[in-house]
C-alpha cells in the first residue's frame, strides 16, 4: 500500500533540520503501530521519500512524503493513529492512497513530481512602494539575475520562473499578477497559511517554479524583486511560509496531494 502524506511544520519546529523530520516520521509510525515496508538487502531501511525539503527556518503547510506499507490501512486509520501520536508543531493534515505500483515499473516519487511552489513571504518593514513595484516587475517579459547552485553560478530569467504575485493584508487578497498556470483559490490560500508567521498579517505571496528542472527559491525571488525596484534587502527581516507544493495536472499547477501517481 502507498499513502502520500501532507503536513505541517510549524513553530519551533521550524528550527528542525530535514534529518530530524525524517526520524521523527518514522518513529511517530513506529509509535502509531502502523506495518511500515522496508527495503531488502543487508541495509534495509523504510520505503520513505520526502517532497522538496523545507528550508531551515521556513515553516510549511503543505509538506510531502509518500511511503509504502506491508498491508493495506484505511487512510482515515492511519490520520487518527499518527495524530495521536505527534506534537502539535509538527502534525499532518492529509493522507491520501496512491496506486500501487506494477511490477517492473518506475518508481515516480513525489520529488520528481514537482513543478511548482506558493510562499508566503512577511516583511518586517514592508516597503511603501514595493506593491507597484511588484506590478512592474510581473509586467517585464525578462528579469535576469545570478542563479547560485552546488555546480556553479549562472544567469538566470527570474520573471519566467514567477507566475503569481499576490498581496495578503489582515485577510484581504490582492492579485497583483497571475498567468493562470496554478489551480489554488483565495479559500485555500488562506487555509494554507496556517501556522504562518506573518509580521502585522501581511504577506507577498508568490507562486514560483521548483523542483529538479526549474526552480526558484523565496529568497531568490525576494533578491530579484527587491534588486528590480532598487531597495535593500535583508533577510533576517523576514518569515518566510510554504503554502503548498504543485504538480502538473491537465495543464495546471496542482497541489501534490491530488496527483495519484
Amino acid at each position: 500500500m502507498r499513502v502520500r502524506v501532507r503536513f505541517e511544520k510549524t513553530g519551533s519546529t521550524r528550527f528542525l533540520g530535514h534529518l530530524d523530520v525524517m526520524r521523527y516520521f518514522q518513529k511517530a509510525f513506529r509509535r502509531a503501530e502502523l506495518p511500515i515496508a522496508f527495503s531488502e538487502g543487508y541495509h534495509p531501511h523504510p520505503l520513505l521519500s520526502f517532497a522538496q525539503p523545507l528550508s531551515l527556518s521556513f515553516t510549511g503547510n503543505g509538506e510531502y512524503f509518500d511511503i509504502e506499507l506491508r498491508e493495506f490501512v484505511n487512510p482515515e486509520d492511519i490520520f487518527k493513529r499518527l495524530s495521536g501520536v505527534m506534537c502539535e508543531d509538527l502534525s499532518i493534515n492529509r493522507v491520501t492512497v496512491l496506486p500501487d505500483y506494477k511490477p517492473n515499473e518506475k518508481k515516480i516519487t513525489g520529488m520528481a513530481l514537482i513543478t511548482g511552489a506558493a510562499y508566503a513571504i512577511s516583511l518586517a518593514d514592508m516597503p511603501e512602494s514595493l506593491p507597484e513595484k511588484l506590478g512592474g516587475f510581473f509586467s517585464e517579459k525578462e528579469y535576469k539575475i545570478e542563479k547560485t547552485t552546488k555546480t556553479g553560478t549562472r544567469e538566470c530569467n527570474l520573471r519566467e520562473g514567477v507566475h503569481a504575485i499576490l498581496l495578503y493584508d489582515g485577510g484581504k487578497i490582492t492579485r497583483i499578477g497571475d498567468d493562470g498556470t496554478f489551480a489554488f483559490t483565495d479559500d485555500d490560500i488562506k487555509a494554507s497559511l496556517s501556522g504562518a508567521m506573518l509580521f502585522d498579517n501581511r504577506a507577498v505571496i508568490a507562486f514560483l517554479d521548483a523542483g529538479s528542472e526549474k526552480n526558484i527559491p523565496a529568497d531568490l525571488f525576494l533578491q530579484g524583486v527587491f534588486s528590480y525596484a532598487g531597495i535593500p534587502f535583508d533577510a533576517k527581516t523576514r518569515t518566510v511560509h510554504r503554502m503548498d507544493l504543485f504538480g502538473d495536472l491537465e495543464e495546471k499547477k496542482v497541489p501534490l496531494w491530488m496527483i495519484e501517481s
